[in-house]
């Protein structure tokens, strides 16, 4: 069976018959006890009443922590020395503070040779509200190394929401308050209530549910934010606010999240994840409500800043347009005096290339290239006058034994010529018969009967006609050897008529 709880209460209880029940006939206070006797029989007495662990409640006093834990627990009568080891203080999850009400889980030890009794604590807790503020800081703590309480991670309100979720008991007075508030802002944004318990242990399973179902079915029912609220109450009151599976709805809603809960004094993790907090129900509403009546002198102020902007805007158009016009203009008439520039050089370029251009300048060229060969022939004659001015009697001469020689050459050629002509063998008694055509009949078989010759003799000529012909062949006579070739003569004939055929 369990040990049940230590009381000291009872233990006060259990000691009073103790005291009434008769006294052996020998005490220990007979018996004269030694300081140590007495010190063992205290430990023992001790070890045998509380076996195990006992709990305590008291106020912390005299607390140090240097490495272990020394402090001491009392009340309005007594104190007691406590003692708590670095491995279990560390463990702990808190560090306690000075007048702070804890629950002591500890052992009883008595250290005999100093008379000491130390509680020797294996587990502290705060008391009530203290255990709730330390569980949330925890909390807090986990949170935010996972992220969640990131300025980052949060966004921004929409400016003109359609549809609003209210998360809420549909009996409190925070309902009330967001309802006025949205109605008298903006009567156009529609309101969603979800009705949930906001208080008790099965209030935070029920909030958890209605932010996933929220999130779930926003966009069919054009939901575009959610806010979550109830009134003021204790921080056991509002703890469902605090815990981690409501965070994590509010974290993984598709929309944004708007958390006011309790006076403005009280903070839960709801809040602390939210993406936006209020510090009260009314003023979540006009967070995410927009005020109609600003909206409407906005609108006005907008449409007569637009206005203007408008006449600005035609103002600016029309100046830059006749601006633009001018500019344009000059940029024309720029360009159009630079294309006849180079229209014009361009014609100059093609005047040079045409034919009668490039003629004449060629027609120049080549008389000016005439001009300077004449002068440079005239030069060069000149030159050569110079040069063969000074050998022009050696010329003549030259010349003139040249001409001397010729003359001779002339005649003795001259004579030759008529020692060797026709003429000169017909003189010695020769004649020359030719057929009518003119060729020269040089044997019988060279004409037929009834053939008409003639025969040309030194003086005249005689026509006739061949009759029967008879071929005698004549004696050839013997061929003299040539004499030495005579000087060249008009035929360059040899001695005997060779050139004619004449034998």
């Amino acid at each position: 069976m369990a040990r049940l709880p230590f009381d000291p209460a009872k233990m006060l209880h259990a000691r009073e018959p103790a005291e009434a029940k008769p006294q052996p006939a020998t005490t220990p206070a007979q018996a004269s006890l030694s300081v140590s006797q007495l010190a063992a029989l205290i430990g023992q007495a001790i070890d045998g009443t509380f076996a195990g662990p006992v709990r305590v409640v008291g106020e912390v006093s005299n607390f140090n922590h240097r490495t272990h834990w020394y402090f001491a627990i009392k009340d309005a009568g007594s104190v007691l020395n406590c003692v708590m080891f670095a491995g279990r203080a560390r463990a702990a999850g808190f560090t306690p503070e000075q007048g702070q009400q804890v629950l002591l889980t500890a052992t009883i030890e008595f250290y005999e040779p100093q008379g000491k009794l130390t509680l020797n604590v294996e587990k502290i807790e705060p008391v009530g509200a203290g255990a709730l503020e330390l569980q949330l800081k925890k909390l807090v703590e986990e949170l935010r190394q996972l992220g969640w309480l990131e300025a980052a991670r949060k966004r921004p309100l929409p400016i003109l929401p359609r549809r609003v979720a209210v998360i809420t008991s549909r009996k409190g007075a925070a309902l009330q308050d967001v309802l006025d508030t949205m109605r008298k802002r903006c009567p156009a944004v529609d309101v969603a209530l979800i009705d949930v318990l906001v208080q008790g242990p099965a209030a935070a399973p029920a909030i958890a549910q209605a932010i996933d179902w929220a999130s779930q079915h926003a966009a069919e029912l054009s939901l575009d934010a959610l806010l979550l609220t109830r009134g003021g109450g204790s921080i056991e009151d509002l703890w469902a606010f605090n815990e981690r599976e409501v965070a994590r709805a509010i974290v993984g809603c598709s929309i944004p999240v708007v958390a006011a809960i309790g006076h403005e004094t009280d903070t839960t993790i709801a809040e602390l994840v939210a993406d936006l907090r209020c510090a009260t129900p009314t003023q979540a509403a006009m967070a995410i409500t927009p005020d109609a009546s600003a909206l409407a002198r906005q609108l006005i102020a907008t449409g007569k800043r637009l206005t203007l902007l408008a006449k600005r805007t035609l103002s600016a158009s029309r100046e830059q347009r006749a601006s633009t016009h001018a500019t344009l203009t000059a940029s024309t008439k720029a360009r159009l005096a630079l294309l006849h520039r180079r229209l014009d050089q361009s014609a100059v370029r093609l005047e040079r290339c045409r034919p009668a251009s490039v003629y004449a300048r060629r027609q120049s060229a080549i008389a000016q290239l005439a001009t300077r060969l004449r002068a440079a022939v005239r030069q060069h004659l000149r030159d050569r006058q110079r040069q063969t001015a000074t050998s022009s009697a050696e010329l003549t001469t030259t010349y003139t034994h040249a001409l001397a020689r010729t003359r001779d050459h002339l005649a003795g050629m001259a004579r030759q010529l008529q020692l060797v002509g026709p003429e000169q063998v017909l003189q010695r008694g020769y004649s020359i018969t030719l057929s009518k055509d003119g060729q020269v009949i040089r044997t019988p078989a060279d004409v037929a009967p009834g053939q008409q010759m003639l025969t040309r003799l030194a003086e005249g000529e005689i026509t006739s006609v061949v009759g029967t012909t008879l071929l005698v062949p004549l004696p050839r006579p013997r061929r003299k050897k040539p004499s030495p070739e005579p000087g060249p003569g008009l035929f360059g004939a040899q001695e005997g008529g060779d050139a004619l055929g004449l034998r």
